[in-house]
Order: C-alpha cells, then structure tokens, then sequence
C-alpha cells in the first residue's frame, strides 16, 4: 500500500532527496488535508490511523516522526561562556570550537543531527587539539533511511538548489529496466535512482536513491557532490556489473547536456 502523509508533519522525499515517484503497483491517493491524527489501532494486516472529523488512513504501518533538539538547559554553558543559538544548539565555528578550550560535536551542535557527522566532527576536534589545523566541511554528507527498500539522498534538492540560484539539470531513472542488478537481487525487481547536476559547472550536486542497499552505494555520489567531480568524469568510470553503480552511468546519461 503506497505511503501517505499526514499534512503539518513535513512533506517531500525523506532526507530532503527530490521526490521519487509513487510505489509502482499502486497510484495511491492524496494525503488528507486538514485533520490530525487522533488514535492509531490494527485492523487484521492493516494499521489504522484515526483523525479528528472522522476520517481514517489505512495502511501497512505507522510512522511517527518527533524530531530531535539539542538539549543544553540546565548545563550552566552560558557561565562557561558558551553561546547557545535560539533552538539550544551549541553555536560552534568551523572547528567545531564553541569557546576557548570548549568544543562540542554531534546533535548538540544543531548540525545535521546524524551519528556518522558526529563521528566526523569528533575527528575534527580531535585534530585541532593535536595542533593540526582542520575545518569541518558538510557538503556531501549522506542521508539514509534503513527501510525496505533503503531511502538515500545526498546535497542539495532541486528547490535548495533554486533557492541558491543555481541552475540545474536532473534525470530518473528505473532501476530494473535500465541495469541487470535488481534482477540479481531479488524476484521481484524494484528501485528507483535520480541526480541533480549544476548546468554552469557541471558538477553533480544531488542525488537519491529508493532501492535494495542505496545506502551502500550513495557514497558514490556523496563524493562527487563533496570533491566537485565533473559529470563527464562520472560518465567515463567504468562500473563493475553487475552492480547498483551501474545506475547512475544510466542516469546521467540522461542529463540534458
């Protein structure tokens, strides 16, 4: 049963990615506008989501997204001379220094609230106090949901990107009918698999996947968004097959150049 949303709880793709397309099989309806959610239940294989008016949501399950926000109140940072910025988060520079002799790492940061950034900014700090001058830099930092099938992303969206004012180029494609992987993977082939490239430079800035292991092999163009790879350099590796990296030879490929 394709997925709905409930509206005032965030839209779009998770992980921010450009919006792949509805589950094939299945058209799906419009998510309802309006009412909230008021009680959840089962209903034999289905999970029920009942909404004030009276309406309900039927589906596969239920997914409930809080949301997270550093917690610093009551640490007493501001008489250590930290300076906390409007949501609590920990106001750090690019070093991910928050005072003299103070650094903070992971979600305290307010930075993309992830365990393998706060991995990375851990090894930045841990740099700069061994005397080696190191910045942490953000760009290309992946993005997965541990779902079946995985949902990866990474950079910018189509609307971040317009918001910059960069003009840009992107492509889908269907994984199954383009590369033979799917088909070594399981029976019943699935996956889908965009790229968003910057038409003046032509770099890839963003990508996403919805298929079998995206978030093994997103990393592929985590470092091309990350390094400024050209595309015409991703266009001219040669990718083992069969394999998931075959699909964004297919994809861009499929740029408009």
């Amino acid at each position: 049963m394709p997925p709905r949303a409930i509206p005032g709880r965030g839209g779009g793709a998770p992980g921010g990615a450009p919006g792949p397309p509805p589950p094939r099989g299945g058209g799906g309806a419009a998510p309802p506008r309006g009412p909230r959610p008021r009680r959840a239940r089962r209903d034999g294989d289905d999970a029920v989501l009942e909404l004030d008016g009276g309406d309900e949501v039927r589906g596969d399950v239920v997914v409930l997204a809080t949301g997270r926000r550093p917690r610093t109140a009551g640490l007493g940072l501001e008489e250590a001379g930290v300076e906390l910025r409007a949501d609590g988060a920990v106001a750090v520079d690019d070093r991910c220094r928050a005072g003299d002799g103070l650094w903070a790492v992971g979600d305290v940061t307010g930075v993309a609230a992830f365990t393998h950034v706060a991995k990375y900014q851990g090894r930045v700090v841990a740099d700069n106090i061994l005397g080696r001058d190191r910045r942490a830099r953000y760009e290309g930092v992946p993005r997965v949901v541990f779902g079946d099938p995985e949902i990866a992303a990474v950079g910018l969206t189509a609307a971040q990107a317009a918001e910059r004012g960069i003009r840009t180029l992107a492509a889908e494609v269907d994984l199954p009918e383009v590369i033979s992987r799917p088909w070594t993977y399981e029976r019943d082939p699935r996956g889908h698999l965009g790229v968003l490239a910057d038409a003046d430079r032509d770099v890839l800035v963003g990508a996403w996947a919805v298929a079998p292991q995206a978030g093994e092999w997103i990393h592929l163009a985590a470092l091309a968004v990350r390094a400024g790879v050209p595309v015409d350099t991703l266009l001219d590796q040669v990718a083992q097959f069969p394999t998931w990296t075959e699909g964004y030879l297919q994809a861009l490929e499929r740029l408009d150049r």
